[in-house]
């Protein structure tokens, strides 16, 4: 499938008139309050497009987001590789959702990946705002591009002392993994709980069940301005949290393994991005080779390989 059977004519008269309204001539002067509002209105179409998807029985597999860009994407001559690297390892730069979303069409990247996806994949339909929609590859690039906002979001909840961040780290696409800075503290909110099972909270009317799982005191405070990220690395459905450890002068993962966030070395393979000398340099990928070389210590501190 990538194109979407019987998918709702109102849907895609709402996209289409949301682009046609607020239209850019010149990527280089975007309006003030245009960056808020395409993250804004793209996350609630996807949810309310996807939930339609679902119901109708299709493949969910089709519309997961992806976890990087395609590389073919990402080597054409329209994408911009120092954005990416911006909009993805340093969110924090951003001072504004506004200011993220503006630079995202700014930069270019937004249209880049629709034009080459379609280009790559075959599907013109991916290159036209009006019926995009209907594909499932305008899913995979969407749901890429709110993690990348959600990712934005948690760093912004940084500054005010907390972090949180909304999606599937265990079971489900409601799940809400909090860290708390005061004690570095994990802990999770999973949906639907019984009643009485637990200290519930209630957001956008879900019932979460929160429970520790987890804390990251021996690494430092997570909201000191290294570089940080909350992830699917490895391309499994689930979230984690990477981090870049300054004492260890490693990275690190964080994943949720038999309720409990455990904390392993990554080895990362970097692709085109310069850092400056005082700063370790931000993963473009993170690479999965067969068998990694192994060092006198190898029993005590495992490295494994994964893909961001």
């Amino acid at each position: 499938m990538p194109t979407i059977p019987n998918f709702p004519a109102d849907l895609l008269r709402e996209h289409m008139h949301w682009h046609h309204r607020h239209h850019i001539s010149d990527p280089n002067r975007i309006p003030i309050g245009y960056g808020r509002e395409f993250l804004e209105f793209h996350r609630d179409f996807i949810a309310r497009a996807l939930d339609w998807y679902r119901r109708s029985g299709y493949d969910p597999r089709l519309v997961e987001p992806w976890t990087n860009v395609p590389e073919p994407i990402r080597q054409s001559r329209c994408y911009d590789q120092g954005a990416e690297a911006r909009l993805v390892f340093r969110p924090d730069t951003f001072r504004s959702a506004d200011e993220f979303g503006r630079f995202l069409e700014s930069s270019g990247i937004h249209g880049c990946i629709h034009q080459e996806a379609a280009r790559l994949y075959g599907e013109p339909d991916l290159n036209d705002f009006d019926v995009a929609p209907r594909n499932t590859v305008f899913y995979n690039i969407h749901g890429m591009i709110d993690r990348w906002y959600r990712n934005w979001e948690g760093q912004g909840q940084f500054r005010q002392g907390e972090g949180h961040w909304c999606g599937k780290f265990w079971a489900d696409e409601r799940e809400v993994l909090h860290y708390r800075a005061s004690d570095g503290s994990w802990r999770l909110g999973q949906p639907e709980a019984r009643i009485g099972s637990g200290t519930g909270a209630r957001e956008k009317g879900v019932l979460l069940d929160w429970g520790i799982v987890g804390d990251s005191r021996g690494y430092g405070p997570m909201d000191d301005g290294r570089p940080f990220r909350v992830w699917d690395t490895d391309g499994d459905g689930r979230l984690e949290v990477i981090f870049y450890d300054a004492a260890g002068r490693t990275w690190r993962e964080g994943k949720l393994k038999g309720g409990k966030l455990e904390w392993e070395p990554v080895a990362i393979r970097r692709i085109g991005h310069a850092s400056r000398p005082s700063e370790p340099s931000p993963p473009s990928e993170f690479s999965r080779p067969s068998e990694l070389p192994r060092s006198a210590n190898a029993n005590s501190r495992r490295k494994r390989n994964t893909r961001m």
